[in-house]
């Protein structure tokens, strides 16, 4: 890409450009991406990015083939409604950038068969895919160039290669939480709600909840790997700690979707009335909390973002800016535990341990278990495997919440339309 653009709520943006970029990048003190190369690591997490989404939506899509077989409407209904939606949004992002990018007279403009490939791709509703695939060829491409001896490519395309990933992290992490999570609670559910008939679905439907799960916990992961990537005044997350908040994010998943789809398998009403009060309570929290970002330009943009930032905080927590965050992650957790739990108390005691005993305690310890294992994971993350934890000068030399930070410094790369990547990162 020849030029970066961090696109604000507002009509303003910031224009980086990569040749300034790039005229750094033998200057060490300047960019600590001039020594970074793609490697294995890389190519690793692109693959589970790949065959986590192909696996989540290859099960939910049988599933529901499945529902409309054996004529259960209302479950295929739910779960097609979860696979468009989430697909459209995606598709609709990503095209929204293909046309940002298109229309910058910077930029060098793709050929008429990758405009076919991307059409094709995004009719299929595999937006992600296609970023996956584009972040993978850079990589090649840096590769090349790299053996070749040409530095200079290798880094535009290590640049480029960390551009399509970061767009393809932020697009992964909006259909998780549009479909990834929906889709787990559901089918839980229904597992649940029919658990006393055995049927060989139950075990397609076992896989999907699998799948939705790691895939949340996945793309939280990945999301955060790529936005320290995309940072030069952050540090990156090497595999251990990516593995070690992996971990963290799935247990705590597990103990949200869990909770809430025994509490849906009784009361389904209720469930989406805790969901609505979260998210209104979490919206009003960051709203008069005054959670600025930077991309934020005036009140009723900081009330959007804080809206649609709530909305996800029904599943995970993301800190909506740099700095200190071990007060938000205690008053979150401390939510999060109270509503699992009473979620847990509701269904142990409209329910009785006779009708499966093995479901109703095995139930209330996988819940108990996970919540405590995901703030294990989460305490031994930051105490040993943060980035910042042998370097924290530099990265607390910039807050992303001033909004008169200097983003035309190297580092800073194309960040998209909404929020998220110019959030703090863990």
């Amino acid at each position: 890409m020849a030029e970066c653009v961090v696109v604000k709520f507002s009509s303003d943006s910031v224009r980086v450009g990569t040749d300034d970029l790039s005229n750094n990048v033998c200057d060490e003190g300047h960019s600590q991406v001039a020594g970074s190369v793609f490697g294995l690591y890389h190519i690793i997490c692109l693959l589970i990015s790949i065959t986590t989404f192909i696996l989540d939506i290859g099960f939910d899509s049988w599933l529901a083939y499945i529902y409309y077989c054996q004529g259960q409407g209302s479950y295929f209904a739910l779960t097609v409604t979860f696979l468009i939606f989430p697909a459209l949004i995606t598709t609709a992002f990503s095209l929204r950038w293909y046309i940002i990018d298109g229309d910058e007279p910077t930029l060098s403009k793709p050929p008429l068969w990758k405009w076919v490939l991307r059409i094709i791709m995004l009719l299929l509703q595999l937006a992600p895919i296609l970023r996956y695939c584009d972040a993978l060829a850079c990589g090649v491409h840096s590769i090349t160039a790299g053996k070749a001896g040409n530095k200079l490519r290798q880094q535009k395309m290590y640049r480029k290669m960390l551009d399509e990933d970061s767009d393809a992290a932020l697009l992964r992490l909006f259909h998780c939480f549009l479909h990834a999570a929906p889709q787990a609670i559901l089918q839980l559910m229904i597992l649940i709600f029919h658990q006393s008939h055995a049927s060989s679905v139950q075990a397609i439907q076992a896989r999907a909840v699998i799948c939705s799960l790691v895939s949340v916990a996945w793309s939280l992961t990945s999301y955060h790997r790529s936005v320290r990537n995309a940072r030069d005044d952050k540090e990156k997350l090497e595999w251990q700690g990516a593995v070690m908040q992996f971990c963290w994010h799935l247990m705590s998943t597990v103990s949200r979707v869990l909770a809430l789809s025994l509490l849906a398998s009784l009361f389904p009403a209720w469930m989406g009335t805790v969901c609505l009060c979260h998210w209104c309570v979490m919206s009003a929290w960051l709203a008069v909390g005054h959670q600025h970002t930077a991309v934020c330009a005036t009140r009723c943009e900081e009330l959007l973002f804080s809206l649609v930032l709530g909305l996800a905080y029904i599943l995970a927590f993301i800190a909506p800016r740099d700095g200190p965050t071990r007060y938000s992650y205690l008053a979150y957790y401390l939510v999060f535990f109270m509503e699992n739990t009473g979620a847990l108390v509701v269904w142990c005691v409209a329910s009785s341990s006779a009708q499966n005993p093995v479901l109703y305690y095995g139930a209330v310890v996988a819940q108990v278990v996970a919540f405590l294992l995901a703030l294990t994971f989460m305490l031994l993350y930051y105490r040993y495997f943060h980035p910042s934890g042998t370097s924290t000068t530099l990265s607390k030399s910039i807050s992303i919440t001033d909004p008169n930070m200097d983003l035309g410094k190297p580092g800073f790369y194309r960040y998209r339309w909404i929020g998220p990547h110019l959030l703090d990162v863990c």
